[in-house]
């Protein structure tokens, strides 16, 4: 009887790892039509994305970014995809910083749009947006000016995207500043921010583990009968 229960046993437990290892939306509250402000929060799997700030538009820019609602998060990789809308026309320029929690250990990004580029870094303390350090990484003294956690640039027809910092170890939360640029005849009105946990799904491991083990057992037992 134990034998007839353990292979479709095994075989449902598998199904419901392969199941819940899928992309599941982000959830987006307190943004105006997916406009990001201070009081946006973003919450993808166990990252949750909080203290946007957009600084400094020139050349006409609104500085207004969208997060839309394509952005997900991969519970079997651990990565948030976040899909963001900087609005962006020729020869303008707007900052976005924001903070990350739930631990992340590497950053990437696509990037899209007409001749458009995004630099990104990530600091482990909190970034200044005034003085001779502004928008640099610093120590915990907020004195001395420290090498990011990492840090990315990716143009519109940059090769291998998505591109991939140097991973780092995971830590929260991670303090993120963009320089988002659009150049003559550019424009740039979506690209992909992902950010990796390093952190396997556990109820999908589990459930795969349980059953991988059930097959495990049945095909001994074959083996003994």
């Amino acid at each position: 009887m134990l034998k007839k229960l353990l292979l479709p046993l095994s075989l449902f437990l598998l199904s419901l790892s392969i199941a819940s290892a899928s992309m599941l939306p982000c959830t987006i509250s307190g943004a105006a039509s997916g406009q990001v402000t201070s009081a946006t929060v973003v919450t993808c799997g166990n990252l949750t994305f909080d203290n946007f700030a957009v600084l400094n538009a020139t050349g006409g820019a609104a500085g207004i970014v969208d997060v839309l609602s394509g952005s997900e998060f991969d519970t079997a990789a651990g990565t948030a995809y976040l899909q963001l809308n900087p609005n962006l026309q020729a020869n303008q320029d707007e900052q976005l910083m924001f903070q990350v929690w739930g631990g992340i250990s590497q950053i990437d990004m696509s990037v899209g749009g007409d001749n458009a580029t995004v630099t990104e870094r990530a600091c482990a303390n909190p970034i200044a947006t005034t003085g001779a350090l502004s928008f640099l990484c610093t120590d915990s003294s907020g004195k001395v000016s420290v090498a990011p956690l990492g840090q990315i640039s990716v143009a519109t027809g940059t090769p291998n995207q998505p591109v991939f910092s140097t991973p780092f170890n995971s830590t929260s939360p991670v303090y993120i500043f963009k320089d988002i640029q659009a150049g003559p005849g550019g424009a740039l009105s979506e690209f992909t921010q992902s950010f990796e946990t390093a952190t396997p799904e556990p109820v999908s491991m589990i459930l795969l583990g349980s059953g991988l083990l059930g097959l495990g057992l049945l095909r001994r037992r074959s083996h003994k009968n």
